[in-house]
């Protein structure tokens, strides 16, 4: 227990990093590029990478491969899993290809779907169309970044795969800050920064396939049994695992009617959210989903769920105050990060108020990752599909009719509604009474500490945070308004004897 939570801490270490560096990127793009038609065109051709991205690097890929792979290693079979990884790689290598072509040509009808808001022949929707076929060789690239991060995860080798996005987000920020100006349009150089980052972060990994052996071609086989099972489940698993990240592309193809600068605001918003998402809940399914996997193959279920519901309980107690922080702080949070440049003081508050409606669903959102992990490693497929469906069909429906009130904030309070009801099913009809029960009442005195830290976070504010003193003094300030809500809830946390502190504990202990 004490070496999964270990690897789970050094991968929100690298996660951390690599999500730090991943604001400087949309820092540098909001300073450039503001929220305008360029930025716009740039979030809308990015969307679906990045919904493919999360997908197969986060999602449905890993956690359809992983628990057969590992079950054939964990059996003693590694023959049958080069094999299985080595079949994968030809069909997804060569489906990548053809989608990439198809994709060249397709990709005006794409742009109307994506968003139709853009009127045909325009500005905009013809830059949409130019950013999306330099940036679809990244496609191929993300097939092949997802199955090789579920190899290496399968063999305890969480950090490098958790280190490579890092190399992509530096890679970007170096075109966005010194290539991009020499470009015409300037936005060009975003894309090219995409697909060339994609690139390097796949040859990173690499050599640490063939450290494992993995291209023993001896043991290749054109279809393996392996991956027909893998590929049975892999379309459930989309839905299931990236019901979230389909809902936030849902709502930015309705933003794309609305004015100017819509799809922006909702794409900065989500950025933040997806910083303690992929933090906590990403990182801890991310270590969770091996390891619970070849508990399930050895049939030892009663320590799958002990596993499960300890990392669930503690993620949960990390979540939810952190959610209740940005709730606090959202506003100074955007300034601090957006307001320079083009991104001025009427997107700080656009983007703001999308932030704060995003965050009310983010509790689902890490509560539904971390339960597709487990029915997944348990090979239980059909609930997540049927929670995942519901959700973005919700989404869809709550998308068509807040538009209209409300805007772009209520398209962020529809991707939020459709993360409860999805979270909803899961949490029903979770396998066992008492390990549901325990989870609920820990997060609920996770959120009662949590409202409690909410208004001292923002009564701290209302004396510390001026922008008299600049970025660095208000920097200074919000990170002193985050440090005192740290400490405030772990002392209360500690006075009322909270469970998951004791768990903390001994944890150090045992790893001491």
């Amino acid at each position: 227990m004490v070496k999964i939570f270990q690897s789970a801490g050094a991968v929100s270490f690298l996660t951390l990093v690599s999500r730090v560096l991943g604001v400087v990127r949309d820092a540098m793009i909001a300073m450039v590029f503001g929220a305008s038609a360029p930025s716009d065109a740039f979030f809308i051709a990015f969307r679906p990478f990045d919904l493919m991205r999360k997908m197969f690097s986060d999602g449905s890929l890993s956690i359809s491969f992983v628990p057969v792979f590992s079950g054939y290693l964990e059996k003693g079979k590694k023959d049958q899993a080069i094999g299985m990884f080595l079949s994968a790689l030809f069909i997804l290598s060569a489906a990548g290809v053809f989608l990439v072509i198809s994709g060249i040509f397709l990709a005006p009808f794409l742009v109307k779907i994506l968003a139709p808001g853009f009127v045909t022949g325009t500005y905009i929707q013809n830059l949409t169309i130019l950013l999306l076929k330099i940036m679809l060789p990244y496609f191929l690239v993300i097939l092949t970044l997802g199955l090789s991060m579920g190899v290496l995860n399968s063999f305890g080798n969480f950090s490098i795969p958790a280190a490579t996005p890092i190399v992509l987000n530096l890679v970007v920020i170096i075109f966005a800050f010194f290539i991009s100006s020499h470009l015409d349009p300037p936005v060009l150089g975003l894309a090219l920064g995409v697909t060339l980052g994609g690139i390097v972060q796949l040859g990173l990994q690499l050599p640490f396939l063939i450290n494992h052996g993995m291209f023993n071609f001896s043991c290749f086989t054109w279809i393996h049994s392996g991956v027909v099972r893998a590929g049975k489940i892999m379309i459930p698993c989309m839905v299931g695992a990236a019901s979230y990240q389909i809902n936030i592309m849902i709502a930015s193809f309705f933003a794309s009617r609305l004015d100017q600068g819509s799809v922006s605001f909702l794409y900065y918003a989500d950025r933040l959210v997806q910083f303690p998402l992929a933090l906590f809940a990403v990182s801890f399914s991310t270590v969770f989903l091996p390891s619970l996997s070849r508990k399930a193959a050895l049939g030892k279920q009663e320590e799958v769920f002990n596993i499960f519901a300890t990392g669930a309980r503690l993620v949960f107690f990390v979540t939810i105050p952190a959610m209740a922080g940005l709730m606090a702080l959202g506003t100074p949070i955007v300034s601090l990060l957006f307001k320079q440049g083009a991104f001025d003081a009427s997107a700080v508050q656009h983007t703001a108020i999308c932030l704060f409606y995003l965050v009310i669903g983010l509790w689902a959102s890490t509560g539904t990752r971390l339960f597709v992990t487990l029915h997944y490693s348990l090979s239980l497929v059909r609930l997540p599909f049927i929670a995942g469906f519901f959700s973005i069909g919700i989404n869809g429906v709550l998308c068509w009719f807040l538009i209209q009130p409300m805007g772009v904030k209520g398209l962020a309070l529809s991707v939020s509604l459709s993360s409860m009801a999805g979270f909803g099913i899961l949490l029903m009809c979770m396998p066992g009474i008492l390990f549901r029960t325990r989870l609920i009442v820990s997060a609920c005195r996770a959120i009662f500490l949590s409202v409690i830290m909410f208004y001292f976070v923002r009564w701290t504010a209302g004396f510390i945070l001026t922008e008299e003193y600049g970025k660095l003094g208000f920097g200074a300030g919000i990170s002193a308004c985050i440090l005192l809500g740290v400490l405030f809830f772990l002392l209360a946390a500690t006075l009322t004897a909270s469970p998951e502190i004791k768990m903390v504990k001994q944890m150090l202990k045992k790893n001491q």
